[in-house]
């Protein structure tokens, strides 16, 4: 396999390729060695995947090669990527694993790296690479191989569920409808809410690797059977989650997909009560975050997309909520890695002590024109891109925010253009207080992209 193709699985914050093209067994294998290697061998490593059909083979496959340098793994299986984090957190391991290429297509898969506190990694990513591409590797002898063991996904369930459970109070009954996506949330959404005395309604609620009901990626625009399932059953709200549960985007009871600020607002105010603290969010989030946690008096501070940089962040200024543009949310109170099913149980106890509609709190927060647009861009020059706009709005003498990618700040608005971490693509991102002045900040930028685009392909 050439070089330049396995160099481009390698992304900000997790190795993600098509299976058997860019990413076989003999390269997780390597890929085993080379995060053994980083953790310096004799390591207790937890292990756990999604329910994509080729998961399980790539989990054998990096299994063995981190046992190979005399790692200790153990497999928690299949479990959603949050309680495979928990498993890592509170079973005293060295460091765990994740293999998922969450919301991407079906006939993709990759492994995400994690910390003892189940976290994930950021710069360290950048180390197993280089020991992947030709650093001095570690080989146990035979006799001082690492152990395989395989634990009970149900039992790692069952306490995942419970912890939850036993910290979380609702007052009065709720309906909740679920849309797990065939995915691995389905392990564990409706069980915890079962638990929790609540009505549940599920569609999509078995794990199917090939996704047939709907893409792995929750949006407004596939969720029409969830839609219909809150409305027919007349529930309090829906949640639709990604394939390996690590997002969740939320229906209220018209039926209506909320937008992914709302409802981070929203939980936010609950979380901190009366209490000022800091909200984190990504830098693509909506100007609705200032407008309305400042009369709280909360502080918001944004950073760069990627859960792994939010985890990081709240640690660093010990806040009380986070939040992603692409539906990640992190609740400290109980970990840093971001938990999806977590934050619709926090969400459930804000409208059962609130007695408040859904609708009318989302209805409550106004709305500023936004779009969000996906740019196909190869990954070879999506990063020059970027960096050949930045020089542009530099030269205009714009207001800029270069913390991911390029925004520009304008008095009215903002645009971004931000190269995709996970695919071959740049994301584009408007707002303003004004439709037609949106309009015509997202047309400026994407016609920027193509121009762009088109000189480096004529090089």
């Amino acid at each position: 396999m050439a070089m330049d193709t396995l160099d481009r699985i390698f992304r900000a914050y997790d190795v993600r390729g098509v299976v058997n093209e860019d990413l076989t067994p003999e390269v997780m294998a390597r890929i085993g060695v080379a995060f053994g290697t980083y953790l310096g061998g004799n390591k207790k490593v937890c292990v756990g995947r999604d329910g994509r059909t080729s998961s399980q083979m790539l989990e054998n496959a990096f299994l063995a090669g981190l046992a190979s340098t005399g790692c200790n793994a153990v497999s928690v299986g299949l479990v959603p990527i949050p309680t495979s984090n928990f498993a890592t957190k509170s079973g005293g391991y060295d460091a765990g694993a994740y293999i998922t290429a969450s919301h991407n297509p079906p006939e993709y898969n990759g492994i995400r790296f994690r910390h003892a506190d189940g976290t994930g990694y950021t710069s360290e990513n950048g180390a197993i690479k280089d020991t992947f591409f030709g650093g001095q590797t570690l080989r146990a002898r035979w006799n001082s191989l690492g152990k395989i063991e395989h634990a009970s996904s149900d039992d790692i369930i069952g306490q995942y569920v419970g912890f939850i459970a036993e910290h979380t109070r609702l007052e009065g009954k709720l309906k909740v409808a679920l849309d797990p996506g065939n995915g691995v949330a389905a392990l564990t959404a409706p069980a915890l809410f079962r638990e929790l005395g609540t009505d549940v309604w599920t569609v999509n609620d078995t794990v199917d690797g090939t996704f047939p009901a709907r893409s792995p990626h929750p949006t407004d625009k596939n969720l029409g059977a969830l839609q219909k399932l809150v409305l027919g059953s007349g529930a309090d709200f829906g949640a639709a989650y990604d394939g390996d549960g690590d997002r969740v985007v939320f229906v209220d009871d018209k039926g209506r997909v909320a937008q992914v600020e709302k409802i981070g607002i929203i939980v936010a105010r609950g979380m901190l009560g009366n209490k000022k603290g800091r909200i984190i969010v990504n830098i693509p989030c909506s100007m609705i975050v200032e407008d309305e946690l400042a009369k709280i008096g909360a502080e918001v501070l944004r950073v760069r997309v990627g859960d792994v940089f939010i985890s990081q962040a709240l640690k660093e200024h010990d806040a009380a909520f986070a939040m992603e543009i692409s539906a990640h949310y992190f609740v400290p109170t109980y970990w840093y890695f971001d938990d999806p099913v977590l934050t619709t149980v926090k969400l459930a106890e804000i409208l059962s002590s609130d007695k408040t509609p859904l609708s009318a709190l989302l209805d409550a927060i106004p709305s500023y024109p936004t779009v969000e647009k996906e740019l196909a861009c190869p990954d070879t020059v999506k990063f020059e891109l970027v960096e050949s706009l930045v020089e542009h709005h530099r030269r205009l003498g714009d207001r800029l925010d270069l913390t991911d990618g390029l925004k520009v700040i304008y008095d009215d608005g903002w645009g971004m253009v931000r190269p995709s971490n996970t695919q071959p693509m740049v994301r584009l991102f408007a707002e303003a207080r004004t439709r037609p002045r949106m309009e015509q900040i997202a047309a400026m930028f994407e016609s920027e992209v193509k121009e762009a685009l088109n000189e480096m392909i004529r090089k």
